[in-house]
């Protein structure tokens, strides 16, 4: 099987909503290399749900393998979270900091544009 490799990636784990239920662990960064040809060098990526992790390599649940370049760091997300992730092509730092804004109102505002690009959305809130 062909290797899919990211660079500077994160484990993301989504929180459980019930205590019955387990965190189910994804994988985010940016190609580095695709022996696969799915992906394009540089694009970022969520992988699918991972079956199985290991220090840098992970298996999803579609039997794609990922290698990183270093032990990821691990993060926890919730549901809604990774749902933004996926539907606005948003970065884990992104949704960090999108937790971490205080001025909740010019949060929801600066989606309220027609723009379509988050880092115009980004550099709104940071002003």
């Amino acid at each position: 099987m062909e290797n899919i490799y990211l660079d500077n990636a994160d484990l993301i784990s989504v929180i459980a909503d019930l205590k019955v239920e387990e965190d189910v662990k994804f994988l985010v960064g940016r190609v580095v290399n695709d022996l696969t040809n799915r992906y394009e060098p540089g694009e970022f990526i969520i992988s699918k749900e991972l079956e199985l992790c290991g220090k840098d390599v992970f298996l999803t649940i579609n039997g794609e393998i990922f290698k990183t370049s270093s032990c990821p760091s691990i993060s926890e997300v919730s549901c809604a979270e990774l749902l933004l992730m996926k539907l606005n092509n948003f970065e884990l730092k992104q949704i960090l900091y999108f937790r971490e804004y205080r001025n909740k109102g010019k949060l929801i505002s600066a989606f309220d544009t027609e723009d379509e690009d988050e880092d115009e959305h980004i550099l709104m809130l940071k002003q």
